[in-house]
């Protein structure tokens, strides 16, 4: 607990050792997907099982736009882009989560393409976090001398 609060501490500031902020990082993503997977356990007696194939194409589609969404997050530039990808990529569990707490039992497929989705998005966001400020994909856009 006394090494958390410094982590989350120095997540923002890109003078902080990497270290310090790939463990606040984990930290965040960590919270936000015990949140998230809880919410998901409170909704499970709530919602009804439909078993409707358009459900499926909105899951699918939706995953798709939250993964835009993420790959904007992560070229903008600044300290607080990772933790806007890791947020996006929480959302995007969520979202798949319900919808494989709608289809199930089939669709709770979904809610394991949904981890396997922010494992992804945290592993970006972590290579973000290392990427110095004003590199190349860092939303900066071209460089000098670029045609």
């Amino acid at each position: 607990m006394r090494r958390l609060f410094p982590a989350l501490k120095a997540l923002p500031d890109p003078k902080a050792p990497l270290e310090e902020r790939r463990r606040g990082l984990r930290a965040y993503a960590l919270g936000l997907l015990s949140l998230h997977g809880l919410v998901l356990l409170l909704l499970l007696p709530l919602l009804p099982a439909r078993g409707h194939p358009f459900l499926w194409g909105l899951a699918l589609l939706g995953l798709g736009g939250v993964a835009l969404w993420v790959q904007g997050g992560l070229r903008e530039e600044g300290p607080s882009a990772p933790l806007v990808a890791v947020g996006l990529g929480g959302a995007g569990f969520f979202f798949l989560g319900v919808m494989g707490l709608l289809l199930r039992p089939e669709g709770l497929f979904l809610l394991l393409l949904g981890g396997g989705f922010f494992l992804r998005v945290l592993r970006s966001a972590e290579a973000a976090l290392a990427r110095p400020q004003g590199s190349p994909g860092s939303g900066g856009g071209p460089g000098p001398g670029s045609p």
